[in-house]
């Protein structure tokens, strides 16, 4: 296994990667909501449009964690 050595550099990295994390898991919960429990959203609440929101910040996030870890 390679060590790494720790430097501004990796902490940034690592910063990036735990931000993508947490957006990752924040569109999952909000796309597990809207397809399993949308009884509970309020009825002026376009569904489709906060599917398509959500789909689109989690292949966002998912993108942006995988590019930095093919590259850091």
């Amino acid at each position: 296994m390679e060590e790494r050595t720790v430097t501004h550099q990796n902490h940034l990295c690592d910063a990036a990667k735990a931000h993508f994390v947490a957006k990752i898991a924040e569109a999952r919960a909000h796309l597990d909501i809207l397809f399993n429990y949308s009884v509970g959203i309020g009825e002026h609440t376009n569904l489709l449009d906060e599917v398509k929101k959500w789909t689109k910040e989690l292949a966002e996030a998912e993108e942006g964690l995988a590019t930095l870890e093919e590259n850091f």
